[in-house]
């Protein structure tokens, strides 16, 4: 499984941090996920320090023909970029 993502986590003694960037983020999800062109998951992860924006694709992995792996990469590749293109305009106005 592949999961191109945003990993929230701004170290030790953090937690309240992350959690607040997360946050902020989350307030914006249906705005974000339009311009993501689909819909992501928002792990708010309360149990632990950190938390995360990905996607997830249950296809392709180490698994598959090697003929398949570039598309698969492609894939993966192109959803980052678009990750990083609806998270970017929030993310800058973090203080």
């Amino acid at each position: 499984m592949h999961t191109p993502q945003l990993y929230i986590d701004q170290g030790k003694g953090a937690d309240k941090k992350n959690k607040v960037i997360f946050d902020k983020l989350y307030a914006h999800k249906e705005k974000i996920e339009q311009n993501f062109g689909d819909s992501l998951d928002w792990g708010r992860l309360d149990d632990k320090r950190a938390s995360r924006i990905s996607k997830r694709f249950s296809q392709g992995g180490y698994r598959d023909e090697e003929e398949k792996w570039s598309k698969i990469q492609d894939k993966v590749i192109d959803a980052m970029i678009c990750l990083e293109k609806a998270l970017l305009p929030y993310i800058n106005q973090l203080p």
